[in-house]
């Protein structure tokens, strides 16, 4: 592409994004970095491109048990067209970086980013360090500027690229690059006269940012929010006017128009320069011009619903601009309404865990009507820890009658282990992990887990939004109290409702959570005397140990099919059984009581 190269990262323009689509948008060869909305604190504009230690799909390059380190990401721009031109031209490769922002930081003395420029050799392409910064946690941009003037860098199929160098374990050592411009006449790329948001929306509601859909039916005005304030930038000379602003809702579903939604008080207003923010909520007429408050419409389903929401200062959204793509005058999101509650905004900046034997993690969410609990959906994030073959059972309190807002009595009692489960095909993905037995369920509840070792089974924690506050206890092993957690931010549990389906049975019913297959049936008979089997879902090993971890016996399966496990020589007590799959390395595992023969 030729001059000037501009990307401030609020359109999709990644070759992953656009690539095929809009090829026009695309301003890098595909890369493993991926475009990130949440992750930097007060960004110039939405969006930045963050470097860390997960590869394309979002699992780590070396999720193993060593602190491995090496060169992570790498982000290549498009080839520039510079041939022809010479040192006089003032060619100028400038951007804002930061590190860590709410993510974790890299640190300082091993991890870094670098910029190279590429010249052409005899033998090829050569990289060339032309930057390089060392770790640093940041909470606000640097500006960098570095000529492109030297001859071997000026031809006709240039690139520039960014690398960290920091952990390969996972979402850590973060990097945030924004506003990279390439340009002639020595220009530094700065924002022109505009405004621009600089955070996402991600809900209208009130506590949630998604809820059942009949949950919601039963009193929407109140699950509403009464204000929306949204941060944005003004980067004008001088004052400016904040115009053609507005907010549109649209049923998810064909053939359904937008709802735009407007504030006179808020167009035409003159806003300072620098950050400043909006109220988008406040004094709002319909399309008809009449004060209208905004409501999710209920008559629309009686299952589940997604809703489209688009905010703008000049009219760009899902269903509104000319160029068909949000813009850094523009933000949507999709409000989702189909079978659990949820108080995060889908991203993990950081990781929660607690290292203690039988740790236990609970997670406090009023229903808004009495149903049954089918599962629990968890964001287990790659953190440096791969907990994968950990094990943990689910556990759903009630509230504390003495102390209200704890949890109290478990509501039921189950057995069933289970292990972390980290996904290769996407980030802050959640695994959905199905109770012993569905739990009728009312008023306040408290879902999380217990923990069976020491190791940290770390939950993803969103930093955008602080929900922990009285909704987040924890407990570190028996004998202790619960405790309240003093970490903010909103942990990444959801309990998953039946909300007027069936019985989950597959991933379509479960909206965005990933259900987990379990490796194996329940053992039966359990207690036993002699003898148990299963039923293997896939191809895998078996181990049985006795509660001081001596292996009993062993076997496998190269197919799925029941699998006999005599147990006539055991002892009377308990047991433990472990299954690990040939085909993923998945562990699980079942506690087995055999009885006096």
């Amino acid at each position: 592409m030729a001059l000037p190269f501009l990307d401030d990262f609020a359109w999709p323009s990644s070759f992953e994004e656009s690539g095929i689509d809009r090829p026009e948008l695309v301003r890098w060869d595909s890369s493993p970095v991926r475009r990130t909305n949440t992750f930097a604190i007060n960004p110039p504009t939405i969006g930045v491109a963050t470097l860390d230690g997960l590869d394309a799909g979002g699992y780590p390059y070396q999720f193993n048990s060593t602190d491995a380190h090496g060169w992570a990401d790498t982000l290549t721009s498009r080839q520039l067209l510079l041939g022809g031109m010479t040192s006089a031209d003032g060619v100028m490769l400038s951007f804002l970086y930061q590190g860590g922002g709410l993510g974790n930081a890299p640190d300082p003395g091993t991890d870094s980013l670098i910029v190279e420029f590429k010249s052409i050799g005899s033998e090829g392409n050569i990289w060339t360090r032309v930057w390089g910064q060392d770790g640093s946690e940041m909470t606000t941009f640097n500006q960098v500027s570095i000529p492109v003037n030297e001859g071997i860098y000026l031809h006709n199929s240039f690139q520039f690229r960014f690398r960290n160098y920091g952990t390969l374990q996972g979402n850590a050592d973060l990097w945030h690059i924004d506003y990279v411009y390439v340009a002639e006449n020595w220009a530094i790329g700065a924002p022109p006269e505009e405004l621009a948001f600089q955070k996402p929306a991600y809900t209208l509601l009130r506590s949630f940012s998604a809820m059942p859909w009949t949950h919601y039916s039963s009193n929407p005005s109140f699950f509403m929010k009464d204000t929306l304030i949204v941060q944005n930038n003004n980067f004008g000379s001088g004052s400016d006017n904040q115009e053609f602003t507005g907010i549109t809702l649209r049923l998810e579903s064909p053939g359904i128009l937008p709802i735009p939604y407007t504030n006179q008080f808020i167009e035409n207003v003159s806003v300072p320069v620098g950050p400043f923010s909006t109220e988008f909520l406040a004094n709002l007429l319909n399309e008809l011009g009449s004060p209208s408050d905004l409501i999710y419409d209920v008559s629309l389903s009686d299952s589940t619903a997604t809703f489209e929401v688009s905010i703008w200062e000049e009219e760009i959204g899902f269903y509104t601009d000319q160029s068909q793509v949000f813009d850094n005058d523009s933000i949507g999101f999709r409000q989702v309404f189909d079978n659990y509650y949820s108080y995060d905004d889908g991203t993990a900046e950081k990781a929660y865990a607690i290292d203690a034997v039988g740790g236990q993690i609970a997670v406090r969410y009023p229903l808004a009507i009495a149903d049954t609990l089918d599962g629990i959906a968890i964001h287990f994030t790659p953190f440096y820890d791969n907990a994968e073959q950990e094990t943990f059972v689910l556990k759903v309190w009630s509230d504390d009658i003495d102390m209200p807002g704890f949890p109290g009595d478990l509501i039921d009692t189950m057995y069933q282990f289970h292990n972390p489960y980290y996904f290769t095909e996407g980030y802050d993905m959640f695994a959905y992990y199905p109770l012993d037995n569905p739990i009728p369920v009312s008023g306040v509840i408290h879902v999380g887990f217990i923990q069976q070792n020491v190791e940290r089974l770390n939950v993803g924690l969103d930093k955008n939004t602080n929900s922990n506050v009285g909704n987040l206890h924890y407990k570190l092993g028996v004998g202790n109290e619960w405790a309240e957690s003093s970490i903010s931010g909103s942990l990444m549990i959801h309990p998953v409702l039946r909300a007027g389906k069936e019985l989950i049975v597959s991933t379509e019913d479960i909206g965005a959570h990933i259900e987990v297959k379990e490796l194996a049936s329940s053992l039966a008979p359990n207690p036993t005397t002699t003898h148990i089997h299963f039923i293997a879902q896939e191809a895998l090993s078996w181990t049985l140990y006795s509660m001081n971890g001596a292996v009993v016996s062993s076997g496998f399966k190269d197919y799925s099919g029941r699998v006999d496990v005599d147990t006539s020589s055991c002892e009377a007590g308990i047991y433990w059984i472990q299954i690990t799959s040939l085909v993923s390395n998945r562990y699980t595992g079942q506690r087995l009581v055999v009885l006096p023969h």
